[in-house]
């Protein structure tokens, strides 16, 4: 009988390896980019209450606009960041965290929420992140985002 040729069994065996540790890099990859992009929510989250808690007092709606702006600068100009998912971030302004505020007194305590949606990226690990995801997510066409979102108290100047 013949001996069996082991040609091609290299090949076989760095694919089966190969393949779930290229998934598992482009894994670490797109997660990098997640807590990027969270980290980026929070800091626009907290610039945005810290200008809102300086001009509310005076004007309430020119605050809340100049917050806006604020944060959606922050969002736009992060890793990743784009004018498609600065169209989806949203701010809201409460006094106790469930409803809406329209004016603000000095020493007056208020929350500040912003909602940002974050671009999933890399190929295959986009939809399996997007699918496994629990929280708010939103598909349009061919990209994915997950809405991150940062809560702020403020105490009005």
């Amino acid at each position: 009988m013949p001996a069996r040729s082991e040609r091609g069994a290299a090949m076989i065996e760095f694919l089966l390896a190969g393949l779930p540790l290229l998934l598992l890099m482009l894994a670490i990859v797109q997660l990098s980019l997640l807590w990027a992009g969270k980290s980026a929510v929070d800091t626009a989250a907290h610039l945005a209450a810290r200008k809102f808690a300086r001009v509310a007092r005076e004007d309430f709606r020119s605050a809340r606009e100049v917050a806006f702006l604020e944060a959606l600068q922050v969002c736009r100009n992060r890793l990743g960041g784009s004018f498609g998912s600065a169209a989806m971030t949203t701010l809201d302004i409460t006094k106790d965290g469930e409803q809406g505020a329209n004016r603000a007194d000095a020493g007056e305590a208020l929350c500040v929420r912003l909602t940002h949606g974050v671009e999933l990226v890399v190929p295959w690990i986009d939809r399996v992140l997007f699918t496994l995801s629990p929280g708010k997510k939103i598909r349009l066409g061919d990209h994915y985002y997950l809405m991150m979102q940062s809560t702020r108290w403020v105490t009005v100047e």
